[in-house]
């Protein structure tokens, strides 16, 4: 039965997080991910993009950084940019996983800042739980471990799922990396239940104003989400980044720059 045949959603919901919850094993996913590093410094800081978007996204943020003193860390996530596609099942944990093991074979190993868009916030919390040289993380209208509800789910199996075969005309290759990553959303929802940012963790949760969800209910539930989010840990803060739709580093680039380098004062 395909993905679209599901009489419904959430029953598609709750039975990918059965298989997920029962696996006892991962299919293989790391693959050798392009990336680049810049700049001098003890210090990293590592840009992750949103679904569908490479590093390139980040080319009006990434130099004025790099001018702060600091080493910047560009990378293509799998399938997209320069970075060849996963191997077995697509999984949010094999993503953290390919970036950790690129990482790592660039031997960055001292202190980090994440700057994450978008689907690159689930990412991050899932880095952030056990990676230690971690310093602090800014979100650029970035996802949270826990704003992926079951209506959410349901939005974006709607507004996306009609768009697949337009996409894969289109774009044949790009939707061999978004396509998965949306399918894959109720098993993403149910890994991301049991992943806590560390309250200690320095976080700037940067907002749109204009969200990427059309639904004005929807809007306010995930921004209630966010606000609680920022009101568990006074090592969080927040900001709305005016006149701004979802790529606020495209859209707003100063909003993402002021909160690096407020994140930068604060962990030196």
């Amino acid at each position: 039965m395909s993905f679209i045949q599901f009489a419904s959603f959430r029953t598609l919901c709750t039975l990918l997080a059965l298989v997920f919850s029962l696996s006892t094993t991962q299919a293989s996913q790391l693959s050798p991910l392009w990336l680049e590093a810049k700049g001098e410094g003890t210090l990293s800081v590592i840009f992750i993009s949103g679904n569908g978007n490479d590093s390139t996204v980040w080319k009006d943020v990434e130099p004025v950084i790099r001018d702060l003193g600091v080493r910047t860390v560009v990378y293509d996530r799998a399938g997209l940019g320069k970075s060849p596609l996963w191997e077995g099942d697509y999984t949010v944990q094999g993503e953290a996983d390919d970036l950790r093991a690129a990482l790592s074979a660039h031997a960055i190993d001292g202190p980090i800042i994440i700057v994450a868009h978008s689907y690159g916030g689930y990412i991050t919390a899932l880095l952030s739980e056990d990676m230690q040289q971690l310093q602090g993380i800014v979100l650029v209208d970035a996802g949270l471990s826990t704003d992926l509800t079951l209506d959410v789910l349901q939005y974006i199996h709607d507004e996306y799922t009609p768009q697949f075969e337009a996409v894969e005309k289109a774009a044949p290759k790009l939707a061999k990396a978004v396509i998965p990553v949306v399918k894959a959303f109720p098993a993403t929802a149910k890994r991301m239940q049991s992943v806590t940012i560390p309250k200690h963790l320095p976080v700037i949760d940067i907002l749109a104003e204009t969200s990427w969800l059309k639904d004005p209910q929807l809007v306010k539930e995930q921004r209630k989400i966010h606000a609680d989010f920022v009101a568990a840990s006074p090592t969080r803060s927040s900001l709305i980044a005016k006149g701004s739709g979802h790529n606020v580093m495209k859209d707003k680039p100063e909003y993402v720059v002021d909160a690096v380098t407020q994140m930068l004062e604060q962990v030196r």
